[in-house]
């Protein structure tokens, strides 16, 4: 290691790390996880299957709230959020009339203050009518999650996010012939 002058400590390499340096690495991924999360909530559990607070139990704190006015959705729990996507025994969801879709997400960015962090994580989600509905379209949506995300006993969990939406178009599915 290069030192400053004969007298002191050899300065730190970009190639030290430290135990905190590691733990910076280790919280970003576990971040990552957990946002991806939410994604993989949505994705695992297509049409009819509305299981996914199997996923988000593990990726909001057990407060955890949301904003999804942007898009008509709630400003409430997460759990609230489920209900208005998926619906319920009593009322169809946002999304009961797409048969598929799938969320991608960007890498997010991330700070890091201890037990707690900020990320956005940029995203692109498409979703494809339910033709047996007469929903012959695909719908896009580009957007961005803000989260504040906690450090819990059981890993990060995200507190509060904030849906951004950059643009939304519905496309028609070409019909076979």
């Amino acid at each position: 290691m290069k030192s400053t002058d004969q007298h002191s400590m050899p300065a730190k390499s970009r190639h030290d790390l430290d135990a905190s340096d590691l733990q910076q690495v280790l919280d970003r991924q576990n971040i990552q996880d957990t946002i991806s999360r939410y994604s993989l909530g949505q994705d695992a559990h297509q049409g009819i299957d509305s299981n996914l607070l199997q996923q988000w139990d593990e990726t909001f704190a057990a407060n955890g709230s949301v904003d999804y006015s942007v898009a008509g959705g709630p400003v409430g729990s997460y759990r609230d959020l489920a209900k208005w996507m998926r619906g319920d025994a009593d009322k169809p969801g946002s999304m009961s009339g797409f048969s598929n879709w799938q969320h991608m997400l960007s890498l997010p960015l991330v700070t890091i203050a201890g037990d707690t962090a900020k990320a956005r994580t940029d995203f692109l989600a498409t979703h494809r009518g339910r033709a047996d509905q007469g929903a012959d379209i695909h719908y896009n949506a580009s957007g961005a999650f803000h989260d504040e995300l906690v450090r819990t006993a059981d890993g990060w969990r995200i507190q509060f996010r904030r849906l951004e939406v950059y643009f939304g178009d519905p496309l028609q599915i070409a019909k076979s012939v």
